[in-house]
């Protein structure tokens, strides 16, 4: 009894000290040369973007980097995900379908966009922003 609890004591360690890397301690990704097209981009489509790196807790056979766009004169983000397989970001795109707060999730090749509480009164800027995501050629 006293060696099942002592391995399950060092699981959860493990488990929680990984866990805290990875959301805490990691340093963040830096910006993919995919994320800095694709601001310039949305910037040639009218929507001028300015793109900054986020802190992801995922591992990077999931998600590369994420980048977030600060759209100028909008309270909003855009929120874009690198994966480093077309298979990744198919499932990252399924994860993404099912969150009520991530609005309009879309995929273009490795990139994954997602447009974090973006409500209803947001319709014509979101509409462009897929348009032009969508129209992004990797």
């Amino acid at each position: 009894m006293r060696y099942a609890f002592f391995i399950v004591l060092v699981a959860v360690v493990i488990f929680a000290g990984e866990w805290g890397y990875r959301s805490f301690l990691r340093p963040i990704d830096p910006l993919a040369s995919e994320a800095v097209a694709l601001s310039e981009h949305f910037n040639r489509n009218g929507i001028q973007v300015r793109p900054y790196p986020v802190r992801h807790g995922f591992h990077h056979s999931q998600v590369l980097s994420v980048a977030a766009y600060e759209i100028t004169g909008f309270p909003l983000p855009i929120v874009v995900e690198v994966c480093p397989s077309d298979i990744s970001a198919e499932e990252k795109l399924r994860m993404l379908t099912v969150s009520r707060n991530l609005t309009h999730p879309n995929r273009n090749g490795h990139l994954v966009l997602s447009l974090p509480m973006w409500g209803d009164d947001t319709g014509l800027m979101a509409a462009n922003v897929v348009n032009a995501f969508t129209t992004y050629k990797p």
